[in-house]
């Protein structure tokens, strides 16, 4: 990502938080160590692939959570892979107080300079029972922008709407699939931030996913300790 890019993301970002309290990642290509003694830390796999419009593969911009009536936004996700047209793959960690928290979405962008800057949204909307001192995993999230039909929700807002049309945010919606590939992810994760398995682990799976609009209730969801 040149500078130019660089710039154009810090700007939107900070304009589509808004009041959200901005934050990296905690585990990210600089950090040598983690700290869970005030906040542990929620980890998990992300990966995103646009089959609406394969030639615009979106980057995960941030993770949102609220907690206590307050919103916060991670930035900077490990990028672990990009298959082109078959899109990107993430680590993804938030750094979260024990207790209540509620994960609300990941924000993807579609970028060209100059040309195209459009955003879509994953919402998730899951209460989560945050244990105290551990690094936690919530699974491995695979997202899919596919054609929308009918009535589904969208992927992205309508407007700007040749960016979001183009770009298959407007005119896609979500395919979201949770899966529990604990030991495989967070082996990964272990060899890529050595540091993490010198804290006790734990397993706060995601349900399966339905888009917030057409379900009841979100479920609590509770922590299963790992023992290693």
């Amino acid at each position: 990502m040149n500078l130019a890019t660089r710039l154009l993301a810090v700007i939107t970002l900070a304009f589509l938080t808004g009041c959200a309290s901005v934050s990296k990642m905690p585990l990210n290509e600089k950090a040598t160590a983690i700290d869970t003694s005030q906040k542990s830390i929620l980890v998990g796999k992300l990966s995103i692939r646009n089959d609406n419009k394969p030639s615009h593969q979106p980057n995960l911009l941030a993770v949102f959570v609220n907690q206590n009536e307050k919103d916060f936004s991670f930035t900077q996700p490990t990028l672990i892979a990009d298959l082109d047209k078959g899109g990107k793959e993430y680590f993804i960690s938030m750094a979260v107080e024990p207790g209540k928290a509620t994960l609300k979405l990941a924000r993807f962008m579609r970028q060209v300079p100059l040309l195209l800057n459009a955003m879509a949204d994953l919402p998730f909307e899951y209460e989560i029972d945050v244990p105290e001192n551990q690094v936690v995993y919530i699974g491995n999230i695979n997202a899919i922008i596919k054609p929308r039909q009918d009535e589904e929700p969208r992927a992205g807002l309508v407007i700007p709407l040749i960016d979001q049309a183009v770009a298959g945010f407007s005119n896609g919606t979500f395919e979201v699939s949770i899966t529990d590939n604990y030991a495989e992810d967070m082996e990964a994760l272990k060899e890529k931030y050595p540091h993490i398995a010198d804290h006790s682990l734990a397993k706060n799976l995601l349900p399966v996913w339905k888009h917030p609009e057409l379900r009841e209730t979100a479920p609590t969801i509770l922590a299963e300790k790992n023992e290693e």
